[in-house]
């Protein structure tokens, strides 16, 4: 089960003057709403939460989080202050109820204030002594009435995890324009990061690692047993010492590569950095339709080819085609032989039964000789019935003319022969085999032109790549300016072009990396295999099934690993499509495809496209937040068991427009097993209830769980001002 927020209750923090009881709000799973104009509470009460976790606040002038002891006469109610007289002491605290599928629990942070003089100022710290309460935490059973506290300080950080877990908290807890940082397309990192953070791949990393150091340890275990042993042979230590160095060199290559990585991932942030300043609208524009037309021609010749590869299997059993008979001439003769014997043989057991019926027969029975055997007999001057010669013109061979002329009869009765005959069932073999029978001496032919044409699409896919990869690096090369910057547009041209060679080394790196570990990993497996057979016989073993056990459990571990990945890029790249149509449904512009893509470093690169696999640029901020929202959605997503916090967000929608923040709460219940949203956009101070059309639709929704509405009085003085709060639903 999720942990689900259940109340917040602040006293004396900032605008919320007063007791914890005065100031509280109560919440459920789904959506829940709070709703305030500028001012009305709603950084104030995001704020609370940042202290629960960080023991910070986001200073609203400098926009910098500090640390919460640092800022605590800042914190308390200015209107607390104001009242209070020399030496009282003003309590400032921020209470959190939240439940889970066993336990209910309460954290307490606060601290009192005392003023110290009479004309205390109310921002100057000096003027008052602040004594800061510890952590009070307590938990209950949810079958229990009564809390009991928790002293244990790493209990306290437990307890602070089921709620939101460390590593998550950036992506459960965001402010405003903190919604761009969350997943950020221009690091190269930042996709990775959030994937490896919000699913269960880390565990086949995890996997992956321990089962490589099991087989490890149980082939060095094994090695030293045979290497004591003296029936070992010095070719086999000479093998083994082949292989070690083989691996000791397949270490050195997977450390060059995890640094070649990191040198790409630095490069192309560089590269990312620089492109947004080296642009030329213009150009980029001519280049940009260039590129968009050989992508036209690139897809069209994809299909083709994908049409072509997809009728290959048809193609062996297609009579039009009939690949399946290739090489088998042969046959059709062995057939033919086979065949012509059989029928041959049968004639004669044929003419034999007959010729032993004490039947009194006229006529043959219908399955007797028919007119091409009869017609063999009269050419032949021989009869099959009796197995004598029948010389042309006598009796014999007349009697066999009058049976081939003679006229059928209806009074012929039908006489079983055999009680099994094949001979139907060979005659359909050779009537359904006669298509393809037909097609072997081209069907090799046929099959080179298939090829060709394979080859020859390939051929133009590839021409149409190196011609789309040329127009882009063509048009990476342009830049930003006139003659009054040249200078500046030279340097940016020169760290672009110095970024972009040192990209194309790291990547050319990674793949000469990954081209040496795959041939020596080959050859570690080669050598391995030797080994086995050059083992003497007496070597005990259970090192050996050991190390055949943790060997298989090694590979199985590193295939299921990129199985497990390259699936989850599948379905990133299909949750989130669906994620930001749903965000999006309700704009009046369509958005583009979101692209994920398994790179060289075996990460994963975004991109943002269009229908025609173009890249789309401009989009409005609204969009880029959507896009952003929609991918953090889709990696929740794919984890299997879903994501077991609370989303806490003060004004994530600011830029988004009516449509798109409609978009976004009916989304959001969707993914998040509970939602707080600080929200100024459904406020409208004219409406008699003090919400906008889309305020009062979700007021009606049944997906919103609760909404409340913080408003502050008219007319106070700024050391007045409190935030007041109502419940409307």
């Amino acid at each position: 089960m999720a942990s689900i927020i259940n109340k917040i209750s602040f006293q004396n923090f900032f605008n919320y003057y007063g007791p914890l009881e005065e100031n509280t709000y109560e919440f459920s799973k789904g959506v829940n709403i709070v709703v305030a104009d500028n001012g009305g509470g709603k950084s104030k009460f995001f704020n609370g939460f940042l202290w629960i976790f960080y023991d910070e606040i986001l200073d609203s002038d400098t926009k910098t989080r500090k640390n919460i002891k640092n800022q605590a006469v800042k914190i308390c109610s200015d209107k607390a202050k104001n009242e209070a007289a020399v030496n009282d002491l003003i309590e400032i605290n921020v209470a959190l109820e939240f439940s889970d599928i066993r336990f209910t629990y309460r954290i307490c942070k606060g601290f009192r204030i005392k003023k110290s003089r009479s004309d205390a100022s109310l921002t100057d710290s000096s003027d008052w002594q602040v004594f800061f309460n510890n952590i009070e935490v307590s938990k209950r059973d949810i079958q229990l009435l009564e809390f009991h506290e928790v002293y244990d300080e790493d209990e306290h950080k437990r307890i602070l995890n089921k709620l939101i877990q460390s590593n998550l908290r950036e992506y459960s807890l965001f402010q405003g324009e903190e919604v761009d940082k969350l997943i950020d397309f221009n690091q190269a990192d930042s996709l990775n990061r959030a994937v490896k953070t919000l699913t269960n791949i880390n565990k086949y990393d995890e996997l992956e690692k321990i089962t490589k150091y099991v087989a490890d340890r149980a082939e060095k275990d094994l090695n030293e047993r045979v290497a004591s042993n003296d029936a070992a042979s010095l070719n086999y230590r000479k093998k083994l010492e082949e292989k070690d160095e083989k691996k000791n060199s397949l270490e050195s290559e997977l450390e060059k590569l995890n640094s070649y990585e990191h040198s790409y991932a630095e490069n192309k942030a560089e590269v990312d950095k620089l492109e947004s300043l080296n642009e030329n609208a213009e150009a980029r524009k001519e280049f940009d339709d260039k590129i968009k037309e050989q992508n036209t021609k690139k897809k069209a010749l994809k299909e083709d080819y994908d049409r072509l590869v997809e009728k290959l299997n048809e193609r062996f059993f297609d009579g039009n085609f009939g690949w399946i008979a290739f090489g088998c001439e042969k046959e059709v003769s062995s057939f033919k032989e086979k065949l012509n014997k059989y029928r041959e043989v049968r004639t004669l057991k044929k003419a034999a039964i007959l010729s032993e019926d004490n039947s009194n027969i006229n006529l043959l029975p219908p399955d007797s000789p028919d007119s091409v055997t009869l017609q063999t007999m009269v050419e032949r001057e021989h009869c099959y019935v009796c197995n004598r010669e029948a010389k042309k013109d006598s009796e014999s061979w007349k009697y066999i003319m009058s049976l081939l002329n003679r006229k059928e009869s209806s009074q012929n009765r039908s006489i079983q022969v055999f009680k099994n005959d094949f001979n139907e069932f060979f005659g359909e073999i050779q009537l359904g085999a006669q298509s393809y029978v037909g097609r072997i001496g081209g069907i090799q032919e046929s099959i080179f032109r298939t090829r060709e044409k394979e080859q020859e699409l390939l051929a133009r896919i590839v021409k149409v790549q190196e011609k789309i990869k040329n127009l882009k690096d063509e048009r990476s090369r342009l830049i930003i300016g006139d003659e009054d910057n040249m200078i500046d547009a030279r340097q940016i041209m020169a760290q672009y072009k110095g970024a972009l060679t040192r990209l194309q080394k790291a990547e050319d790196d990674i793949v000469k990396a990954k081209k040496r570990i795959n041939s020596l990993s080959d050859g570690v497996r080669k050598d391995e295999f030797e080994l086995s057979r050059m083992r003497p016989q007496n070597t005990p073993k259970e090192y050996e099934v050991h190390l055949d056990i943790s060997s298989d459990l090694r590979d199985a571990a590193q295939r299921t690993r990129v199985r497990v990945f390259d699936d989850m890029i599948l379905r990133l790249e299909k949750e989130a499509n669906m994620h930001f149509q749903n965000l999006i449904k309700y704009n009046e512009l369509a958005g583009g495809i979101l692209k994920f893509e398994k790179n060289l470093r075996g990460t994963i690169d975004f991109n943002y496209i269009d229908d025609e696999g173009n890249e789309v640029t401009g989009a409005s901020e609204g969009f880029q937040r959507m896009k952003v929202l929609a991918v953090l959605m889709a990696v929740i997503s794919v984890n299997p068991y879903g994501y077991l916090y609370p989303l806490l967000a003060d004004a994530p929608l600011s830029a988004f427009g009516q449509g798109f923040i409609k978009g976004f709460f009916d989304e959001t219940e969707k993914v998040f097993p509970q939602s707080i949203i600080l929200i100024k956009d459904l406020y409208d101070r004219d409406s008699e209830n003090k919400l906008n059309k889309l305020g009062n639709e979700l007021l009606n929704n049944n997906s919103v769980s609760t909404m409340y509405l913080n408003h502050i009085p008219k007319n106070l003085k700024q050391v007045d001002v409190y935030t007041e709060h109502k419940k409307i639903k």
